[in-house]
């Protein structure tokens, strides 16, 4: 699989127990495959104008690192993760994971 694509993982961040906030952490850049899926416009108030959706595929390194709650920077924007990280196996072995984001 050719990625042509980098992605950083974004990790960590929320509040503790005491409610501070949590640092967040950025891993990479990994290479990574990110594709269009499909789009919509909102015309209700208060909701946002554009939604996007993409799926990534990227390498085990670097895959493992997403969550279902996790972000990813890619080309400047920051996308969230949607549901869960699928890991794809090839004749028994981790060949990629794919995730789909979203951003708006």
């Amino acid at each position: 699989m050719i990625y042509k694509d980098k992605v950083i993982v974004v990790t960590g961040g929320g509040r503790d127990a005491k409610g501070n906030p949590l640092p967040t952490v950025d891993s990479g850049p990994f290479p990574a495959q990110v594709n269009p899926v499909s789009s919509s416009e909102s015309v209700k108030y208060g909701a946002p104008p554009l939604t996007a959706y993409y799926r990534m595929m990227m390498g085990s390194y670097g895959g493992d690192l997403l969550t279902p709650t996790g972000q990813v920077k890619w080309r400047g924007r920051s996308l969230s993760v949607q549901g869960d990280v699928e890991p794809w196996i090839v004749n028994g072995r981790l060949h990629h994971y794919e995730a789909t984001l979203r951003v708006g």
